[in-house]
């Protein structure tokens, strides 16, 4: 009985059983690093307003994303949200529609005047790229 509670606390291990443990936690390392590689493609994201941002009124969003190849990324999944920077008046989202190759539009409403953040978030697949853009509404 001693022996087996000795075993299972490590005392005895085999080479073999030691080689093992090492090639686990290697292998573990190394595929949560291939995740962590693979979690971020490379987009380049342009958010533009259609006409002139007015507070408190729809404001026409048109996002533009293309890959690290400047080739348009198309079925996308997109959505936006705007917080105002200096105030907690939460997030608010909206959805947008696929208009052209890499081109998504949608709308948003900056409620009143002052800095506000954009902040875009592309998902296709397992990819996901999120980016904020800055605001500062006059009027």
């Amino acid at each position: 009985m001693m022996q087996s509670v000795e075993f299972c606390r490590g005392a005895n291990l085999s080479n073999v059983a030691r080689i093992a443990a090492v090639a686990t936690v290697a292998l573990a390392l190394f595929a949560a690093g291939q995740c962590a590689l693979a979690a971020t493609p490379d987009w380049n994201i342009t958010a533009l307003p259609v006409k002139k941002i007015m507070a408190n009124y729809p404001a026409d969003m048109r996002i533009i994303i293309v890959d690290g190849k400047n080739k348009p990324v198309e079925g996308a999944v997109v959505d936006l949200a705007v917080n105002m920077t200096d105030m907690d008046h939460g997030e608010h989202k909206s959805s947008t529609t696929m208009t052209g190759p890499g081109i998504y539009e949608g709308k948003v409403n900056f409620f009143m005047v002052g800095p506000w953040a954009l902040e875009v978030r592309a998902r296709k697949g397992s990819d996901l790229v999120s980016k904020k853009i800055a605001f500062d509404i006059k009027e």
